[in-house]
């Protein structure tokens, strides 16, 4: 009897410490703001609406430790939308990953965001997010329909270099279409950066294969991008450079963006500002041209919760109808050669 009391007690005290090696998260954000979107000669709309400053989320993750430096973890991750409680039928579509990790870097497979997009977000002062996010980014998610792993990739397999390399840090994903007739959707990509001190750069590949035939619902798309960052201090400098070509069978028009700004520590807070610019070059015809400048104010009431405004102006030029909503959660409609307004007020708390 005491035989199996004492193997009884070696049996829970191996479960805990195999429990010890293991941590499940419940995490999250919620983000609501007031909005106002004009357009000169169009609509204007006031709303109250989500994610102005960080998506809205929620979402689960978790790590096991495997020994000897091994580990394997899980993030599953959904959108919400805390203006008006919408939840249902949550979906974890903004990342559903596994992973193994080691010395030798991780492993990772799933739903989880494109090389190509992290430029996009980290090396703008707005990230993706509300009224001041990039102006290419803002059409490219317009024309996701046409382009859909502007920001995420489904079916994807993604190694990432190990944190140990002297600042550098790269990604490589391939992304499975699951077609027997087109693979429309495929994705390959791969992103490489050097990170040291007040100084980020890194550059990023992408291309979504059309399938056979390619056509303007469903064109090959080949993005380049590149983005830096330099930290003076007393300020942070960012930058980038989009290249996103079309190759619909007949023409290869591609969308150019650049994007200048800065972010400036004052007290608790943050001056967020930028200029961005974006035009679709095609071999004959009109070029659509948009610019948008933008600024704005984070205040850190906490680590945790924080107060923003922003504010921003775009302009069409040569037939472009962009939105300063367009891309976000609810907006109004360009007109073509005209300017369009908006303002951000909110705010954010973690978890």
């Amino acid at each position: 009897m005491m035989k199996k009391s004492l193997i009884a007690l070696a049996a829970l005290a191996a479960a805990g410490a195999a429990s010890a090696q293991s941590s499940v998260t419940l995490f999250g954000i919620v983000d609501v703001n007031f909005a106002h979107y004009s357009v000169s000669g169009g609509d204007s709309l006031n709303v109250l609406t989500n994610s102005g400053y960080n998506s809205a989320r929620i979402g689960f993750r978790g790590t096991e430790d495997l020994g000897g430096g091994m580990s394997a973890s899980f993030w599953l991750e959904g959108a919400l939308s805390p203006d008006n409680g919408n939840a249902t039928g949550l979906t974890f579509q903004r990342r559903s990953t596994v992973s193994l990790a080691g010395n030798w870097g991780e492993l990772r497979l799933g739903r989880d965001y494109t090389p190509t997009f992290w430029n996009l977000t980290i090396f703008d002062p707005f990230g993706t997010n509300g009224v001041g996010t990039q102006i290419g980014f803002k059409q490219r998610i317009v024309n996701a329909a046409t382009d859909p792993n502007v920001v995420r990739a489904n079916n994807s397999v993604a190694y990432f270099l190990p944190p140990n390399l002297g600042g550098f840090y790269g990604q490589a994903t391939y992304a499975f279409d699951e077609l027997t007739t087109s693979n429309f959707g495929q994705y390959k990509g791969l992103r490489v950066g050097y990170a040291s001190g007040p100084f980020n750069v890194a550059a990023a590949w992408g291309n979504t294969d059309a399938g056979n035939p390619k056509s303007a619902t469903q064109p090959s798309v080949r993005d380049f991008n590149i983005g830096g960052q330099w930290d003076f201090g007393v300020a942070q400098l960012l930058g980038q450079y989009d290249d996103a070509k079309y190759d619909n069978g007949v023409t290869s028009p591609s969308q150019v963006t650049w994007l200048i700004g800065g972010l400036v520590p004052v007290g608790a807070g943050q001056i967020r500002v930028s200029y961005s610019t974006t035009k679709l070059e095609s071999t004959g015809g009109a070029e659509p041209k948009s610019d948008q400048w933008a600024l704005g104010y984070v205040h850190n009431l906490s680590k945790r919760t924080a107060l923003y405004a922003t504010y921003a102006h775009l302009s069409n030029k040569d037939g472009s109808a962009l939105s300063i909503s367009a891309a976000l959660p609810q907006g109004i409609a360009g007109v073509a050669n005209k300017s369009s307004d908006g303002f951000d007020l909110g705010i954010r708390h973690s978890f």
